[in-house]
C-alpha cells in the first residue's frame, strides 16, 4: 500500500523547506506535494490544467494550508471545497 499524498500549500519558500525538514526528522515518507498559491491548490484538487492528469495529481490524504495566500486566499479554498462536496 503507498503512503497517501501530502498537498502543501504554502507561498513562503523558507515555511515549505521548515515542513519538509520536519516531516524528514519525523521520518514521515508520504509524497509531499506543494503548491504556492490557492489558485494552484484548487486546481490540483480539481484537477484542472496541468494537474488535470489523475495519475500525475494523485488525490491528497492530507491538505496543509496556509490561510495568507496570493491569488485565493486559503478561506476561499476551504469554502470551495466545502460547496463542491469534494471530501
Amino acid at each position: 500500500m503507498e503512503p497517501l499524498a501530502i498537498l502543501l500549500v504554502e507561498d513562503e519558500e523558507a515555511h515549505v523547506g521548515l515542513i519538509k525538514l520536519a516531516f524528514r526528522k519525523a521520518r514521515v515518507i508520504n509524497n509531499i506535494i506543494v503548491v504556492a498559491d490557492g489558485e494552484a491548490a484548487l486546481d490540483y484538487l480539481f484537477r484542472r490544467g496541468e494537474y488535470a492528469d489523475p495519475a500525475a495529481s494523485p488525490r491528497p490524504g492530507l491538505i496543509l494550508l496556509d490561510l495568507k495566500l496570493p491569488k485565493v486566499d486559503g478561506i476561499e479554498v476551504l469554502r470551495q471545497i466545502k460547496e463542491d462536496n469534494f471530501l
